[in-house]
């Protein structure tokens, strides 16, 4: 990193006496004349669909204007284009050997504050801010290169995948030679070196599925935790994490013409462990009109939405109000916990105005209240259906509508050093027709999100092409399946003579994962239950070709 001058300036492993990496680097951009000198940030929207989404290089999402910039098309007697967003960013938060909390967290970027700057770190965990950039690529450019390598296209060549060669041509700053990895590519030839006269291309990054480009536009940036922490006051993780922001082009009405996918990929460059950790996302929810709001989640899909909390959105979309649904793709591992892979989640409301230490954010992150006293039911909350008079909900708890700010977040888990996580998010906006009711728009979230899912499941890839139009949202209603008995005791049996089922799993009523079974393509499944106390219970299974059903369960 050669346009870091301090990077040959410190030698880390004389520094015996300090707890962590992380607190001396705290020091030192808290000193005054600490190396530490801020990019600003750069921005960027996404527009390849309906939505017009705004991102920023420090990790900042959806900032701009009075309302935000989660942009979707108004309808009669409203504005041509109103926001879902505020905001959203990403909080994150543990405790090493010692018992110091390191937490980072985004929120609006007001006044100075914010804990995430532009840029990378070095395996020795010091930043590279001048590598602030957000790169862009089309399908339309990929397809374009695969044809024909040598058109030298800018978005393509200019890709910051590791190695590149042809990086400095288009950009006033070195690319990182020493880091493992940058932005995703597919690697014609297999040597982790992004070669693109050789016919190497832009490509999306997430595990488990092979490195191609499926979607109709992506962008790419990093940014990391290492400087002064003016929003939270936390001490630094030494987190690096790299952003991909993607959309398709489809008709208007197609779940993909809705839908932004964001992957971070969180990378620990700390040597130390950090325990007790928690990854999470804050949403402020901006539903045109934000003082009507109510919040709640589908526990079963991980699905977290916003809608209004009347019949009229005055002022915003009047009689016509969307919902704002995200759906939580992927979590972070859990070392510890390798049959279930994932954390455990919270969702539950957040008021920023309590916000005044380090520990209060933490609080949050591990589903309590700032003041240390859980949440109900561990911490997700309003996790019934708005619909159902009888399902736990904000209308059900006869609340008053209003601004609602929200954290989702998983853990507890363990951080290790090296670790490379990611925590992957599906923003999507959710209306049944051009002049769909909030009561219509809500009854078409469930089956919508399954669509979302489904995309993603199959790494992005549209093999049928644009999926259409949601009508319904009944649970269960895309698979034929027989679950029975219900109530149940000791088993739950689980049959279809049309589909084979790739997995099913029983979660309890806050979301928590209890029973996983791999069936790799049978027709039926049973599942012991004898140890599981009364209570409601969801049960998911998913079909070989990745369609998902839920079912609400009674155990005696």
């Amino acid at each position: 990193m050669s346009k870091n001058p301090i990077s040959a300036s410190f030698n880390y492993n004389s520094m015996k006496k300090q707890p962590t990496l992380s607190i001396l680097i705290l020091l030192l951009t808290a000193a005054p004349g600490g190396f530490f000198a801020q990019s600003a940030p750069l921005s960027d929207t996404l527009q390849v669909n309906s939505i017009r989404a705004r991102v920023q290089s420090n990790g900042a999402f959806f900032l701009g204007g009075t309302s935000g910039e989660f942009l979707v098309p108004g309808t009669t007697g409203a504005a041509p284009a109103l926001s879902l967003m505020k905001s959203a960013g990403l909080w994150l938060g543990g405790r090493d050997n010692a018992g110091n909390l390191h937490l980072s967290a985004q929120l609006y970027n007001e006044n100075g504050k914010t804990d995430f700057y532009p840029g990378v770190l070095g395996e020795d965990g010091l930043p590279y801010d001048e590598f602030n950039l957000i790169a862009g690529v089309t399908k339309a450019e990929v397809n374009a290169h695969i044809a024909n390598p040598a058109g030298m296209i800018p978005a393509v060549y200019g890709w910051p995948g590791r190695a590149n060669p042809f990086f400095t041509n288009y950009y006033n700053f070195d690319l990182p030679l020493n880091l493992s990895s940058l932005a995703g590519f597919h690697d014609l030839f297999g040597n982790n070196h992004y070669d693109p006269d050789e016919g190497d291309y832009p490509a999306i990054d997430i595990r488990g599925c092979s490195q191609k480009f499926g979607v109709d536009e992506a962008m790419w940036f990093a940014f990391q935790d290492a400087g002064p922490h003016t929003q939270s006051g936390g001490l630094p993780l030494l987190t690096e994490i790299h952003a991909q922001v993607a959309g398709f082009n489809c008709p208007e009405g197609s779940p993909a013409d809705r839908v932004v996918y964001v992957a971070y990929k969180i990378i620990n460059r700390d040597t130390v462990v950090l325990d007790s950790c928690y990854f999470g996302v804050f949403l402020d929810f901006e539903i045109g009109n934000g003082g009507d709001d109510f919040i709640g989640c589908d526990s079963a899909r991980r699905v977290v939405f916003a809608y209004n909390g009347d019949a009229t959105d005055e002022g915003g979309f009047e009689d016509t109000p969307p919902v704002m649904a995200v759906d939580l793709l992927r979590g972070p591992l859990d070392p510890d916990d390798p049959f279930f892979q994932e954390a455990p989640w919270h969702f539950v409301p957040v008021d920023d105005s309590e916000l005044d230490s380090p520990e209060k954010y933490y609080r949050l992150l591990a589903g309590r209240r700032t003041n240390g006293q859980p949440f109900p039911n561990n911490g997700v909350m309003y996790a019934g259906d708005p619909l159902q008079p009888s399902d736990w909900s904000e209308i059900s708890d006869g609340n008053t509508p209003g601004e609602r700010k929200a954290l989702a977040s998983f853990g507890p888990f363990r951080l290790v050093p090296g670790a490379v996580n990611e925590v992957i998010l599906g923003y999507t906006w959710v209306r049944k027709d051009p002049n769909g009711s909030v009561a219509d728009n809500l009854s078409i979230v469930g089956a919508t999100m399954d669509v979302v899912q489904e995309i993603f499941d199959n790494c992005f890839e549209l093999f049928e092409g644009c999926p259409g139009n949601v009508a319904t949202g009944e649970p269960g209603a895309a698979l034929p399946v027989t679950v029975s008995p219900n109530p149940f005791t000791g088993l739950i049996r689980v049959e279809s003579e049309e589909i084979l089922m790739e997995s099913v799993l029983v979660f309890d009523a806050t979301g928590r994962p209890l029973r996983k079974m791999t069936l790799g393509g049978q027709a039926s499944a049973t599942i012991q239950t004898g140890d599981l106390p009364p209570g409601l219970y969801i049960l998911q299974v998913r079909a070989a070709n990745g369609r998902l059903a839920a079912y609400k369960l009674i155990h005696n």
